[in-house]
């Protein structure tokens, strides 16, 4: 017996949904370094970081500036600033998730309490289901694919060809569908 089974299923459940979306989240930021790392080696990065960062949102700030910089990835903007939203969107989802004290409101429903940003004394609430946790971390898996699309894509690293064979290997592995190369998707 493990201290994991002295725990009710319901909580088990919101450990393992709140898992699922930290363990997918980290896909997501590591699939962001290997962008910044591109950036600050081989596309004069150093002007704006000495060293790559490491904190999201200066990772978001610094992947704006040297695509903005640059002429051949300025072109992929529109682009990048989709996939930085929807980053940014579940980077909070994360957040609340990771940093907030929950409060189980029956076996699907919680409140996740935090101090705001804003007044150190006052409280910020969120409320969640199993379900969007879940669908926040199948979000940022099919994030990392569509990150590495994009990298390969506005680095030129893999044919178009290889990387759709690669892609479309790892997203029927994990059960994330294969991601367009055009950016209105």
């Amino acid at each position: 017996m493990t201290a994991m089974d002295t725990f009710p299923e319901d909580e088990k459940r919101w450990f393992m949904h709140i898992g699922y979306l930290a363990q997918n989240w980290a896909g997501v930021e590591t699939t962001l370094d290997g962008i910044v790392r591109q950036l600050h080696v081989h596309y004069g990065g150093q002007k704006f970081e000495l060293t790559p960062p490491q904190a999201f949102k200066r990772k978001r700030t610094f992947i704006r500036k040297a695509f903005a910089d640059r002429p051949e990835l300025a072109e992929h903007t529109g682009w990048l600033e989709t996939l930085l939203a929807t980053a940014t969107r579940l980077a909070e989802i994360r957040h609340w998730a990771l940093h907030g004290g929950w409060v189980a409101e029956g076996s699907t429903t919680v409140t996740l309490n935090r101090y705001s940003k804003d007044d150190p004394l006052k409280w910020e609430q969120q409320k969640f289901t199993l379900d969007e946790l879940y669908a926040a971390g199948e979000e940022c898996a099919g994030l990392v694919l569509m990150l590495t699309w994009f990298g390969q894509v506005a680095f030129g690293i893999m044919t178009k060809e290889q990387l759709i064979e690669s892609l479309g290997e790892l997203g029927s592995k994990i059960g994330v569908p294969l991601p367009s190369d055009d950016p209105a998707d």
